[in-house]
């Protein structure tokens, strides 16, 4: 039977391991019985540490840098090329 996660708004994920028959719309929390709705996630990531999941998840995000930090324009010294005469 596979593994869905749901996302609960006082508690946070979830996991159940359920029927592929039943329907994964929603599902009710363990902890507070409140209605939770499926969140999609890529496989055997629910068993990842938190700090792992989230370090995956902010990686497609550009890092912001300032102006100041940035480095200097390097000079462009290329040495000839040794097969051109």
């Amino acid at each position: 039977m596979p593994n869905y996660t749901y996302a609960c708004p006082s508690h946070g994920e979830f996991t159940l391991n359920q029927s592929m028959n039943e329907n994964h719309d929603s599902a009710v929390c363990p902890n507070c019985k409140a209605t939770s709705n499926r969140v999609f996630v890529p496989f055997q990531t629910y068993k990842l540490d938190s700090k792992l999941k989230k370090k995956i998840e902010s990686g497609k995000e550009p890092k912001v840098v300032k102006r100041d930090k940035l480095p200097l324009q390097q000079k462009n010294n290329k040495k000839p090329r040794p097969w051109m005469v």
